[in-house]
């Protein structure tokens, strides 16, 4: 379920014994896929030392199964591509350059990739992505690029965020797609969808 506004995020608690604890949102990510293709319930709550989701939710240290813990329900987003392959990530997926050449498109389910903030305003519990659509020339894209290290690229007349649940991107040609940082092949039509709640997250 998604937050609602001025509800409190998550809960105090512990981290169930043999839970997983995620290096990365790739890490993350592959307990999810795994979680959502087997048969048996793999545990919801994992641990999280490290990567853009981590960086959203403020987490600077290490994990430390020692330290009080804050568990927050965290969205997942799910990718399918042309071939029919399905792959989930819980920080985003990015359609063409990582560089933002012209036309790329990133869906976020958290704000960073890297050091930039792509999507200030994206909250990674809200039941919702948001789909940032760059139309930048190169002098733009040079300084827009430079920007995002403090999320004031925006707001910018060639540079869209909308919020969804679901939708395609369809492009004219295929571009390479990028979960998590992970690339998961080509495709020229990209179906996404927000798996709200997927994965709870215990936060130091």
């Amino acid at each position: 379920m998604a937050i609602a506004k001025g509800e409190q995020w998550g809960r105090p608690g512990l981290l169930p014994p043999g839970a997983p604890i995620a290096s990365s949102d790739a890490d993350a990510a592959r307990y999810l896929q795994t979680a959502s293709t087997t048969a048996s319930a793999a545990p919801r709550i994992i641990g999280l030392e490290a990567g853009d989701l981590a960086r959203t939710l403020g987490i600077r240290a290490l994990y430390d199964p020692r330290s009080p813990k804050h568990l927050v329900p965290v969205d997942a987003l799910e990718v399918e591509l042309d071939d029919g392959s399905v792959h989930h990530g819980v920080a985003h997926a990015v359609i063409g350059s990582v560089r933002w050449r012209r036309g790329a498109v990133a869906i976020m389910n958290a704000a960073f990739i890297g050091t930039r903030n792509i999507a200030p305003r994206a909250h990674p519990g809200d039941g919702k992505v948001d789909v940032v659509c760059l139309d930048l020339d190169l002098s733009d894209r040079t300084k827009a690029w430079k920007r995002m290290v403090t999320g004031t690229h925006v707001p910018h007349p060639n540079i869209t965020i909308r919020q969804r649940q679901d939708g395609a991107i369809e492009l004219d040609r295929p571009a390479r797609v990028r979960v998590d940082g992970r690339s998961v092949g080509t495709s020229a039509t990209v179906r996404y969808r927000v798996i709200s709640g997927a994965v709870v997250v215990a936060v130091s």
